[in-house]
Order: C-alpha cells, then sequence, then structure tokens
C-alpha cells in the first residue's frame, strides 16, 4: 500500500514538472507563438487550397527545365536574386503546397526579425512593440501573401535588411563586440541591396536610428558620432545607386517606363508636381484608405458566407490578441515617465519618416499604389515598416495617459486579420478557376503537335495574364521542356496585332513573334489552336463551326480563321503533375462533353453516345446549349432520328440563337446520306427554322 502511495506521488511530480516546463517554455517563446499565431489566422485557412499565381509560374517553368540556378532572369540588376529564391526550390521545388507553407514561415521570420530590432530599439515598451509587430504582420496594404514564389524574394530580402538592421544596433550596444556585428551589419547591407530594390529607401532611416542611440552625447557630438557610425553604410548605399543608375552597369534598363530622373530633364516642374501629389496620395492610401475596405458594407453579403467566417475569426483574435497581451506584463518598470514619452517620440518620428523613404524605388520608377495596375500594391510592402510602428504610436497618443491603446490596437489587427482571410480566399477561387481550364484543355487536348500556341481571350484568371498563361500550359503538357523554342506556347489574342494584320497573316505574308525574355514563339495560321473559357461554361476549342456561334466574345471572332483543331493528338502517356495540378478532378459535365468533342473530331460517334449515356446516368445537365452538339451530331450519324431530334429541339428551346449551329450539323449529317434523313430533317427543320 505504502509503495503505491509512493509511485503516485512520485507520478504526480513527474507531471507537475513536465508542465512547469511547459508554462516556462511557452512564457519563453510566447511572442513568437503569438505573432506565429497571428500570421497562421491570416494566412493559414485555405493553405491546401491554393496554387500558382502570376509571376509564380515563370520561376516555376524555369526551375524544372534549368535548374535553381536559373530560376531568374533579371540581368545585372538583381545578381543575388536567384540566392533568395533558393531555399524556397531547395524545400518545395515546384509543390504549391510547401511553397506556400515555406512562405508562411517567411513571413514569420520576417515579423520576428521586425520585432527584434524595434524590441532592441526601444526594450522598455514591448507591449508596444509586440503590437506594432503584429500590425506589421497583416497590414492590409498588401494583399498578395499568397502568390508564394515571386515574393519569397521579396520577404527574404525584407528579412536581411531587418538583420542588418539589428546588428548595426547590436554593434552601437554592444562596445565589448562592437566590431563583429558591424562587419556582419556591413555584409547584411550590401546582401540586401543586391537582392532586390524594393527596401533601398529604408537604408535612409539609419542615420536617424544611430542618432536615437547615441542619446547621451550634447547636441554636436551626438550629430558628429551619428555621421561617423552612418558613413560606411553611406558608402555601401552610395555605391550601390551608382551601380543602380547605370554607373558602373545595371541601370534601369529592364524597365519598360521613365524613371523620374528622365522625366524631371524633360520638364522639371509637372515632374515636382508629380512627386508631391502622387507622393501625398500614396501616403494617405497606406496610412489611411487601405483601411477602409476592412469594413466595407460588401462584407455584409449572405450570399458569401465565408465573409461571415473572416469577421467571426478576426473578432475572435482580435479578443484573444488582446487578453493575451494584458495579461502577459510584457513591459518592465519604466523608471521615468520621459522614458516612455521620449521612446513614442522617437517611434513617431521614425514611423513617419520610414513611410516616406519607403516609396523611393517606386516613385524613381514612377509607380505609385495610388494607381497601382496589376500587382501594384507590392510597392506597399516597404511602407509596411513605418506605416504599423506610426500607426500604434497614433493609438497609444489618442488612448491618452491611463486609456487602453491595446485596445485601438487589436481592432485593427482584427480587422486586418479578416481582409487577409478574404483576400486568400480570392486566391483559393483564382486557383478553381485555373484548374478548371487547365483540366478542360487536358480533357479535349491530351496532346498537342511540337509548336502549337494556345490561343486564349484575355487572361485564363485575374492572376495569370499574358505571359504567364504560356508557362502554365507549357507545364500542363511539357514540364521541364521550357527552352528558347518551346514546344507549346499560349498568346492572349487582344494582346496581340494578329487580328490588325488577319489579311497578311492568313496569306503567310507576315508572321507574328510572341517574346518573352529568350523566348521566341512564332504564331502561324497553321500552329494555332484557339479555346475559349469564359465563365459560365465548359471550355470550348474553337472550329470553323463557330462562324455561326453567336455565343463569342466580342473582338474575337476573327480568331475563328485561324484555329486548327488539327493540331490535337488523341493520345497522350503525360499525365499533369499531380504535385502542381492535383488528382485529376470527379468526372463532371463538362469532363464528358470535352471527352465527347474530341471523339467527335475523331469520327468516333459510339465513342460519344457512351459518354452521353455516362452523363445521364449521373445526372448531369449541360451549361450551355451549345454543348450538347457533339451528342445531337452522333445520334444522327447512327441513325437515331428520335433522340437527334429531342435534343435539337431541346437546344433550340432553351437557347434559341443555336439554330444557326443545329442547322450546319443537320446538313453536314446529310451529306453523308443516312437512312431516313430526309424525313427527319423535315420534320426538324421546319421547328428550329433551317433553310
Amino acid at each position: 500500500m505504502e509503495e503505491n502511495v509512493a509511485r503516485s506521488a512520485l507520478l504526480r511530480q513527474k507531471i507537475m514538472k513536465i508542465i512547469s516546463l511547459l508554462k516556462k517554455g511557452i512564457l519563453r517563446f510566447q511572442i513568437p507563438l503569438l505573432l506565429l499565431g497571428v500570421i497562421s489566422l491570416a494566412y493559414g485557412w485555405q493553405i491546401g487550397h491554393l496554387g500558382f499565381y502570376w509571376d509564380d509560374w515563370v520561376f516555376i517553368g524555369r526551375y524544372q527545365s534549368m535548374g535553381i540556378l536559373n530560376t531568374i532572369f533579371y540581368g545585372g540588376t538583381r545578381q543575388l536574386g536567384v540566392y533568395a529564391l533558393m531555399p524556397g526550390f531547395l524545400l518545395a521545388g515546384d509543390s504549391p503546397l510547401i511553397w506556400h507553407v515555406y512562405s508562411l514561415l517567411l513571413r514569420w521570420l520576417v515579423v520576428m526579425l521586425f520585432w527584434w530590432v524595434l524590441n532592441k530599439l526601444w526594450p522598455s515598451q514591448k507591449t508596444a512593440v509586440t503590437l506594432m509587430a503584429a500590425l506589421f504582420a497583416v497590414y492590409p496594404a498588401f494583399s498578395q501573401q499568397s502568390i508564394s514564389v515571386v515574393y519569397s524574394l521579396q520577404f527574404a530580402d525584407y528579412a536581411v535588411f531587418l538583420l542588418s538592421l539589428g546588428l548595426m544596433i547590436n554593434s552601437i550596444r554592444s562596445p565589448s563586440r562592437r566590431w563583429f556585428w558591424f562587419v556582419f551589419a556591413l555584409f547584411a547591407q550590401s546582401l540586401h541591396l543586391f537582392i532586390v530594390e524594393y527596401f533601398v529607401g529604408l537604408e535612409l532611416i539609419r542615420p536617424l536610428v544611430i542618432y536615437f542611440l547615441a542619446e547621451n552625447k550634447p547636441g554636436w557630438i551626438r550629430l558628429k558620432r551619428t555621421f561617423l557610425y552612418y558613413l560606411p553604410y553611406l558608402c555601401i548605399l552610395i555605391l550601390y545607386a551608382f551601380w543602380r543608375s547605370g554607373v558602373f552597369g545595371g541601370g534601369f534598363a529592364d524597365y519598360g517606363y521613365k524613371t523620374i530622373t528622365s522625366f524631371w530633364l524633360a520638364d522639371p516642374k509637372i515632374a515636382l508636381v508629380e512627386i508631391i501629389e502622387y507622393g501625398l496620395k500614396d501616403i494617405l492610401v497606406l496610412l489611411v484608405q487601405t483601411w477602409y475596405a476592412t469594413l466595407s458594407p460588401s462584407i455584409i453579403d449572405f450570399s458569401q458566407p465565408y465573409n461571415f467566417f473572416s469577421m467571426i475569426v478576426a473578432g475572435l483574435a482580435g479578443f484573444g490578441l488582446y487578453t493575451v497581451v494584458m495579461a502577459s506584463g510584457f513591459d518592465q518598470v519604466i523608471p521615468e515617465d520621459s522614458d516612455e514619452k521620449k521612446s513614442l517620440t522617437q517611434a513617431a518620428i521614425l514611423g513617419l519618416f520610414a513611410v516616406i523613404v519607403s516609396f523611393i524605388p517606386a516613385w524613381f520608377v514612377r509607380r505609385h499604389i495610388y494607381e497601382p495596375g496589376n500587382f501594384g500594391d507590392r510597392f506597399a510592402l516597404a511602407g509596411l515598416f513605418g506605416a504599423s510602428i506610426l500607426l500604434v504610436v497614433l493609438f497609444r497618443f489618442l488612448a491618452g495617459r491611463n486609456g487602453k491603446f491595446q485596445l485601438m490596437a487589436v481592432i485593427f489587427i482584427g480587422l486586418a486579420i479578416g481582409i487577409q482571410i478574404r483576400f486568400e480566399n480570392n486566391y483559393r477561387w483564382d486557383w478553381e478557376r485555373q484548374l478548371r481550364t487547365y483540366w478542360q484543355l487536358y480533357w479535349r487536348a491530351p496532346a498537342l503537335k511540337p509548336g502549337t500556341v494556345v490561343i486564349g481571350f484575355n487572361a485564363i484568371s485575374p492572376t495569370t495574364v499574358n505571359y504567364v498563361g504560356a508557362f502554365a500550359i507549357n507545364d500542363l503538357y511539357l514540364p521541364g521542356k521550357l527552352t528558347s523554342s518551346p514546344p507549346v506556347w499560349f498568346v492572349n489574342y487582344p494582346k496581340t496585332p494578329i487580328s490588325a494584320n488577319m489579311d497578311k497573316f492568313l496569306t503567310g505574308n507576315w508572321v507574328y513573334v510572341d517574346q518573352f525574355d529568350n523566348i521566341s514563339a512564332p504564331v502561324r495560321p497553321d500552329n494555332s489552336l484557339a479555346i475559349d473559357y469564359s465563365e459560365g461554361r465548359c471550355l470550348k476549342v474553337i472550329s470553323s463551326d463557330d462562324r455561326v456561334n453567336p455565343d463569342f466574345p466580342d473582338g474575337y471572332r476573327t480568331v475563328i480563321n485561324i484555329s486548327s483543331p488539327g493540331l490535337i493528338l488523341g493520345e497522350s502517356t503525360l499525365i499533369p503533375s499531380r504535385r502542381i495540378f492535383g488528382p485529376a478532378p470527379t468526372p463532371s459535365w463538362c469532363y464528358y462533353f470535352e471527352k465527347a468533342d474530341l471523339a467527335r473530331q475523331e469520327g468516333q460517334w459510339d465513342e460519344v453516345l457512351k459518354l452521353k449515356e455516362k452523363a445521364d446516368k449521373a445526372g448531369m445537365e449541360p451549361l450551355s446549349s451549345f454543348e450538347l452538339f457533339p451528342f445531337i451530331e452522333a445520334y444522327a450519324m447512327r441513325s437515331d432520328w428520335v433522340h437527334a431530334q429531342k435534343l435539337s429541339l431541346a437546344a433550340y428551346k432553351a437557347m434559341p440563337k443555336t439554330s444557326a449551329g443545329l442547322c450546319l450539323i443537320w446538313k453536314r449529317v446529310g451529306t453523308t446520306s443516312p437512312a431516313g434523313f430526309s424525313a427527319a430533317f423535315q420534320n426538324i427543320s421546319g421547328q428550329i427554322g433551317c433553310h
């Protein structure tokens, strides 16, 4: 009995020890865990349902074809960019899921470095610094976290910049190891400048930070000390500026728009007005306008239940964050009120100055988040540093001496989490649309003749614009086979001059060559395959039959003259990469339609009818009456006049504008002289108006 009691006591002691260790561990790592929780709530809900977007496809295509060291071609202006991308490719390869996990963890690293830098500046203001970091993690001015491959470059560079800034602070605060930290700070500064130029403007906050740290020195000595400490960093920045402007190579030749210096030389007065006007607009967008969307009335939409989910998560996240912050006791005892006032004053100055200088790289090439264009809010990335600091200082000021500024901060953080959840959901649906298009194209065209150029009308999805679609479709068919003369390519018809030169194009007197970097893809009538992937219906390969199809996007009808379905090969041993495109979707109506349209092209009428039987058995209905055409023709070619007439009437009654297409099918069937055609055609033509 005594032995059992002793064992129970020993077990209790072990359990209590484990609980104590866990409690100590949580307390020790509470800030990293707290910030990871904020990031996960904002960006983690759809992580398994996201894919590749925008230039993700370009980097993935190059990685598959040429390896890690050739994933990015920015010439001399971003020579070290490939090394910033390398960790992601080593870890994730071409897996969207792993890329999104890596992107989330990289964002967490950047946020932790941001917290580390500010905590070194104002160690007695840990609560404010933690809220600044949480706001920095989800600030809604940047909405593109889901573009994982592309922005791994920017966030890796952000991390190196923040590391350099923190090491610089260490070199000043730790005299015993000053040179050690100083050398690594200079190295990190040089590294981040040659990765990408997004954060060059933030280099100008260094003298301000040094000035704050030299607070124990009198005025002139403090300024002199600041200059001497900053001089090595300034020299590196000046060398970079000369190099990046083209004096030592590099330059801005890669940009298709003028720099502000060129504009200034042409008209200084107008250039100055633009800088001031659009600069102020950008600052207002970053600090004020970006918050409007977090509480937009459009959120209240009963047809979009995910909006309500995002609001619930935002509320719970804000409540949880407020509870943790208020219970944590982050701040140390402040010996004098003046310490807090001094820290807040410094934070306000640093935040405002950082917001202004953060836009310098964008303003230099005349880009503005006020008029962002495609993916333009990336130019707000550098501004998140100052904006997050400035807003928390503003909350502290508005709350007053005894107010709960933490409550104001967590409300805004909660709102930001909510809108980031909705941003991510938009990317989820974008990926759904992409996958729907890719799989339907693969079902309809399992393989293509080498050199085929797929032609589409506008972007495949909001993020898959122009050349991006070329890399995506090349990856669908021939991953790892991307060369200067790609075996499969894609062009966006309205972005080409083909329509304006159609006469010369058709006669062979003019060939359009689509170019992207070192890739050249000639487009000719004999290698063009046009597709229509409009919303609300299945993807359709364009054929000569579509001359009588009124259900066609305006400005795209001339493509009928050049689409060659004969480029499609009916058999293929290649299956789209499961890592990227996932498993083949469960057969839907569009699956049966695409396969039937392929079988119709090859004259396999019995196969078409088998597919119709399967679709009927599954209870599936067409999305458009035009999608009944392959089945109508198959019934007619097999002299099943009852079903051919029944389906023709169903298509016509649902959509009377199908009449011309239906008549074309019936007349084509008549050229084969099947038994019973005359009577069947006379009957149907009287009802649908064939002449």
